[in-house]
Parts: structure tokens; sequence; C-alpha cells
């Protein structure tokens, strides 16, 4: 974000609120957008539409939600050229699992889930 595109932020987040400005809800507000976006949340990892496989960056995050477990992937590598493709890593205590898709000439098409565990 540049210097223009943050001082619109914080106009627009501070706009019409007279002399006691929320400065909590406004701040949240900046923070999240300096951070990055939201968390994609999706319930099956594999299956992701081109519209969130496109919105996503390197560094960004995809949450798996499975009843009432969250599991936090982060895009480890994106290209978006055609031949090129995008891979999610997730690592906890047990291993790590990386996802990745390929974009091909007709759009992005899910390739495969590789697993590591740790120790033994």
């Amino acid at each position: 974000m540049d210097k223009i595109a943050l001082q619109n932020l914080i106009a627009a987040k501070i706009a019409g609120q007279g002399n006691q400005i929320d400065l909590g809800g406004a701040l949240a507000d900046i923070l999240s957008a300096l951070a990055g976006a939201a968390a994609i949340e999706v319930a099956d990892i594999t299956a992701m539409t081109a519209a969130q496989l496109d919105a996503l960056n390197a560094g960004d995050k995809v949450v798996k939600v499975t009843g009432v477990q969250k599991h936090a992937y982060t895009v480890s590598y994106k290209s978006d050229g055609a031949g090129q493709g995008l891979c999610l890593t997730y690592v906890d205590a047990a291993g790590a699992e990386t996802v990745s898709y390929d974009r091909t000439a007709d759009g992005w098409a899910y390739n495969s889930t590789d697993r590591v565990s740790f120790g033994g």
C-alpha cells in the first residue's frame, strides 16, 4: 500500500465521525488493510474456485474449516502464467502438508497433496 492509498484509507475510516472519532474501530480496520486481506475460509482445500485462487498472493492465508477445527494454510508459492502454479502449505507439530494447483490454459486445476511427517 502506498502513501496516498494509506491516507485515503484513514480518511475513509474516520469520515463523518465528527470530533469523537472511534479510534479503536478505525485503527483495527486500518491495521487489517495494512496486513492484507482476511483469510479465505474453505471446507475443502483441494476444491478451491478459480476466483479464490486468482485472489491469492504469496503470504496470504487460507483457512480449512472442518467441524470445529481450523487449519491455516499459507500461500507459499504463486506464479500466474500458463504452466505455472500455486502452493498452499500447512505446518503443525506432526508435520507439513502442501496442496498444489496448476495454472493451465483452461484455468486452475488441483494437482496434488504432499505430506511430510516430523519425528517418529
